[in-house]
C-alpha cells in the first residue's frame, strides 16, 4: 500500500538529493563539454562547474545557492493501491527538505511578496500530473527550478502561412538565447515546445528539457533533425559557458510537439541551466521504493 508517510519520505528524499547531486548523464555531458570547449575562459568555467559539483557531493551541500522553487512531476498509475493525500504528503516533504537540507526560502506571495519561510504556500509546491491507466505504481520526480533560467522562458506564435517556418522557429530560439546571454547559466539544456496552445507549448518545452538521458533525440526523425540543427546553431552563437564566450553554449536541445491550429503554431522556449537538478523514484502498490538516477 502507498501511504502518506511513504510519499512524504520519498518527496523529502527526492527534493534533498536533487538539490545536492546532479544526475550521472548531466555530469557526463559537462565532462564532454569540457573536452570539446576550446576557449580558455569557457574551459575554465566548465572546470569550475565540475569542481563545484564534486564539492557539493563530498560535503553534502546544495550544488547551487538558488535552490529554486519546488516542482514535482507525478506519473499516477490508476491501478496503484494508494491510500493517501498525495498533495499533502509532498507539501510536508518539501517543508522538511527546506528545513533540513537546508534549501533557500524562495517561495513568496506573488503580490504581497510575503515569504512563507517553508517553500510551500499559494500553490507551491506545484505538481504536474500524468495519468497511466494501466500502471499499478506511481513515479515522482522532484525538480528544483532556479529562476536565472526560468525567467528566460518565452512564448511566440508563428503564422502557418509563414513560408520559412523552420527559419522563423530557429530565429525565435536564437534571438531568445542571444538576448539572455549568460543569465541562464550555460552550458544549458534548451527545451522547445511546438504546437498545441500557448500553455501546452510551454509545458512541452519544460518536459523537453527534462528528457533523460540528456542529448537523446526525439523518436520522430523530423523532430530529431530539428534538435540537431538547433544545437549546432545555438553553439555557433559564441555565448559560451556562463556567457563568457566559447563554443559550448548548450549541452543539448530537446523538442516536443503537439497538434495545433491551422492558423498559427505556438512555440515556447524554456531553458534549464547547467545545474539540471532532478531526482525520481518509483513506488509500487506494495510500498516498495526504487530510486532512479
Amino acid at each position: 500500500m502507498i501511504t502518506e508517510e511513504l510519499v512524504f519520505n520519498v518527496a523529502y528524499t527526492l527534493l534533498k538529493n536533487s538539490s545536492i547531486r546532479l544526475p550521472k548523464d548531466i555530469k557526463s555531458a559537462l565532462k564532454r563539454a569540457y573536452k570539446k570547449e576550446t576557449g580558455a575562459a569557457g574551459k575554465l568555467h566548465i572546470a569550475t562547474i565540475l569542481q563545484n559539483i564534486e564539492i557539493a557531493e563530498k560535503t553534502n551541500v546544495c550544488v547551487c545557492q538558488d535552490t529554486g522553487i519546488p516542482l514535482f512531476f507525478v506519473k499516477l498509475g490508476l491501478k496503484a493501491n494508494m491510500k493517501c493525500d498525495l498533495k499533502k504528503a509532498i507539501v510536508a516533504g518539501t517543508e522538511r527538505a527546506t528545513k533540513e537540507t537546508p534549501l533557500r526560502e524562495n517561495v513568496i506571495h506573488p503580490i504581497t511578496k510575503k515569504n512563507s519561510g517553508t517553500n510551500v504556500g499559494w500553490g507551491m509546491p506545484h505538481i504536474f500530473y500524468d495519468v497511466d491507466y494501466d500502471s499499478d505504481s506511481i513515479q515522482i520526480t522532484a525538480v528544483p527550478k532556479g529562476f536565472g533560467s526560468e525567467s528566460k522562458t518565452v512564448l511566440v506564435y508563428i503564422a502557418t502561412s509563414e513560408p520559412f517556418f523552420l527559419q522563423a522557429l530557429t530565429k525565435c530560439v536564437v534571438d531568445n538565447l542571444t538576448a539572455a546571454m549568460g543569465d541562464p547559466c550555460p552550458p544549458y539544456i534548451v527545451g522547445v515546445g511546438i504546437g498545441g496552445t500557448g500553455e501546452i507549448a510551454t509545458m512541452l518545452a519544460k518536459k523537453a528539457y527534462l528528457r533523460r538521458p540528456v542529448d537523446t533525440y526525439h523518436p520522430d526523425p523530423i523532430v530529431a533533425n530539428l534538435e540537431k540543427h538547433l544545437l549546432k546553431v545555438v553553439n555557433k552563437t559564441g555565448i559560451g559557458p556562463m556567457g563568457m564566450g566559447g563554443g559550448v553554449t548548450a549541452l543539448a536541445v530537446h523538442a516536443e510537439i503537439c497538434g495545433t491550429h491551422t492558423g498559427a503554431v505556438p512555440v515556447a522556449v524554456s531553458v534549464q541551466c547547467w545545474a539540471a537538478r532532478q531526482a525520481s523514484a518509483k513506488i509500487d502498490s506494495d510500498g516498495n521504493v526504487k530510486y532512479l538516477d
